[in-house]
């Protein structure tokens, strides 16, 4: 009886060693799909923040393709450029004259959420964060603004607030969104930023250009 005690005590032991490993390799199955699922949302995230940057970047230039190029103000010329920028636009363009609309202008401007003091101040993991704004009909009762995109970083990629141009653009500490004009092509850049699933703040940048009309 002793030794048939014996042989079941090791049958035991032996089944609850079995079941620690099962529950191991699930537990490591788990987190690789865990992983798998995180990165692929990352991937996506990132897809996305480029879709947005690039749509953004269209509809500005959508925008000044249009503007009146000697009454840009102020003038974004290089090194500093411009954020914010007022301007008007051809609202019935015809080939012997132009009917030039009301004033418009595009505002870069901190988030309400997270006013620019070095601090995260909506918790979302980003640090004074922008928004880009279209105000139409400047200074009118009829004056109506549009947040184009929000997240806009503070600096553009690779930028610093040092007083160098450490991206190499030819511009100085330009913030997150800019216009600068170049043999009479603005260029604009954009720099927007997000926080992907595995919690990594991740920034997409583009630039296009445009021939505003004389």
């Amino acid at each position: 009886m002793k030794r048939a005690s014996t042989q079941a005590g090791f049958t035991l032991i032996e089944m609850f060693a079995v079941v620690v490993i099962l529950l191991i390799i699930g537990g490591l199955g788990f987190k690789a799909i865990q992983m798998t699922a995180t990165a692929s949302a990352a991937t996506v995230f990132r897809a996305d923040l480029d879709t947005r940057v690039h749509r953004t970047l269209a509809r500005v230039a959508r925008e000044l393709q249009e503007a009146k190029l000697e009454e840009l103000v102020p003038e974004p010329s290089e090194p500093f450029g411009a954020s914010t920028v007022a301007y008007r636009c051809a609202e019935v363009p015809d080939i012997e004259e132009i009917v030039w609309g009301e004033f418009r202008q595009l505002v870069l401007a901190p988030s309400p959420e997270d006013p620019a003091d070095g601090r995260d101040n909506d918790h979302d993991g980003i640090v004074d964060e922008h928004e880009l704004r279209l105000i139409h009909d400047v200074g009118l009762s009829s004056e109506r603004m549009t947040v184009l995109v929000r997240n806009v970083a503070p600096r553009l990629e690779g930028e610093q607030a040092n007083a160098t141009d450490d991206n190499g653009n030819g511009l100085v500490d330009e913030p997150g969104f800019c216009l600068a004009r170049r043999d009479g092509i603005l260029h604009i850049r954009l720099t927007l930023l997000g926080k992907d699933p595995r919690g990594e703040v991740v920034a997409r940048t583009a630039e296009t250009t445009v021939w505003p009309r004389n």
